[in-house]
């Protein structure tokens, strides 16, 4: 044993065989001065972008104790005349819609009507463009014109891939309109929603005492569970799909 330890110190040296080997083991928490390994890299999480209104809010939400998650899916969207109703009560308690948002939506129509246009004369058959090209062709090659021998004629594809071509460009500034609008709305919709839940709270504090006098489980009435989910809708999202800027807020 002892020739064996001397043939091993003398190949790997002494100062080796003295000093123990430190495997090092992938940490799945790294310290926090341990930069991450993709924060260097084009387009990594050291890139932050604008956080939107409803991200701003879910930094400190607000929770009420007597909702469970699950309270409102059974619960149907209020109908316009319902809708009509709680606007009513929630000016009553002191709401106004804003002033400038809609007239700042508005202003962001007209472009996006007249893309919407384009687009839809874009759409259709390029036929009658194909045909007038080329007997305009004709009837300047029948005039003299030798210009024409220089010029590109267009196939019936070509005329039908530019605008294809067209129709994707002016979608892509639509959806640009439309990301602007939901800036300018969204604030809004989640304004007037947090008047609705406040509105709630306020039925709900007054019909609870009633309840806890009787020692009845307390239910929420269905106009609470109806202004809840108004409230709901007006903070989902669903409304910056809407295309037409306005349209966004017409529930102001």
């Amino acid at each position: 044993m002892k020739a064996l330890d001397s043939a091993v110190a003398a190949l790997v040296g002494p100062q080796n065989a003295a000093t123990p080997t430190v495997v090092e083991t992938p940490q799945s928490n790294p310290s926090p001065s341990t930069p991450y390994r993709g924060a260097t890299r084009a387009g990594s999480l050291d890139k932050r972008g604008p956080l939107s209104a409803e991200a701003k809010r879910e930094l400190h939400p607000l929770v009420r104790p007597y909702s469970p998650p699950d309270a409102l899916a059974g619960v149907p969207f209020p109908s316009p005349a319902q809708q009509r109703a709680f606007d009513d009560y929630l000016r009553e308690r002191g709401y106004k819609p804003p002033k400038t948002v809609a007239a700042e939506l508005t202003k962001l129509d007209a472009p996006w009507g007249r893309l919407q246009g384009a687009i839809g004369e874009a759409a259709k058959s390029q036929g009658d463009a194909y045909h007038r090209h080329m007997e305009d062709i004709a009837r300047r090659t029948a005039a003299g014109d030798e210009t024409v021998k220089r010029e590109d004629s267009w196939s019936r594809s070509d005329w039908d891939a530019d605008a294809r071509e067209r129709i994707a460009a002016f979608k892509v500034e639509c959806k640009r309109i439309e990301a602007q609008a939901w800036q300018i709305a969204e604030p809004a919709l989640l304004a007037k929603a947090d008047a609705a839940d406040a509105a709630a709270d306020e039925l709900e504090a007054e019909a609870r005492p009633r309840f806890e006098q009787f020692a009845v489980a307390y239910r929420p009435a269905p106009y609470v569970l109806l202004l809840r989910k108004y409230a709901a809708t007006l903070r989902d999202g669903s409304r910056r799909n809407v295309g037409k800027p306005s349209a966004m807020i017409e529930t102001l």
